[in-house]
This record gives C-alpha cells, sequence and structure tokens, in this order.
C-alpha cells in the first residue's frame, strides 16, 4: 500500500500502476519543461525552474519506486518494467542535475 502524498487514501500496487501511467504524459511534459528551462536559465531564475522540476518528480519518482519494489506482485510485462526503469534512471539523473543547480545556479549547463 502507497500512501498518496496529494490525497488522503492509500494506492494498492495496481491502483498506483494505474495512477502513473494516467498521468505520466503530463508529468513528463511538466518535468522536462522544468528542466529545460532550468538548463538554459542562470541565477535566481535557474533556482526557482530548478525547485519546479524536483516538485514536479517527487511524486513521481516515489510512485516509480513502489512500483518497482512491488513489480514482481504485479506481474509486469518486460515493457512495463522497462518503461519504468527507464523513469527512474532519467528521473534521478535530472534531480541531481537540478540539485547541482540549486548549488551553483550559475554552473555552466549541461551539453544534453
Amino acid at each position: 500500500m502507497l500512501k498518496s502524498g496529494c490525497m488522503a487514501r492509500t494506492l494498492t500496487a495496481s491502483e498506483a500502476l494505474s495512477w502513473y501511467f494516467k498521468r505520466r504524459p503530463a508529468f513528463v511534459k511538466d518535468i522536462c519543461s522544468c528542466v529545460s528551462l532550468a538548463r538554459v536559465s542562470y541565477g535566481e531564475n535557474r533556482k526557482i525552474h530548478a525547485r519546479y522540476a524536483l516538485d514536479a518528480m517527487a511524486d513521481p519518482i516515489r510512485v516509480n519506486a513502489f512500483l518497482l519494489q512491488h513489480a514482481d506482485a504485479l506481474a509486469l510485462d518486460t515493457t512495463t518494467r522497462e518503461a519504468l526503469e527507464n523513469d527512474a534512471t532519467a528521473m534521478h539523473a535530472f534531480a541531481e542535475r537540478m540539485k547541482s543547480y540549486l548549488a551553483d545556479p550559475w554552473l555552466p549547463h549541461f551539453s544534453s
């Protein structure tokens, strides 16, 4: 059972899976937009966009970790498991980049 951050209820693994993939297009768009803006900004603007990106990633990262932890119980197919693993890798890399921008908002942007 996963305690939902934005709602006062708990989600089962199958409900969390449904929540994740139903909302995935929207949160991917939000995350990519914030990351892109942070990448090309500097100073206080970069910090603002980095914080927005980290906020946008908070729930998806938490739900993704829960789903990967319960992947066997959910009997995920290979494609779904790979999608979750790829999302986790990307979001953690973005989160690290955003943290580096918060630490030094004048850091030159990365090539990717």
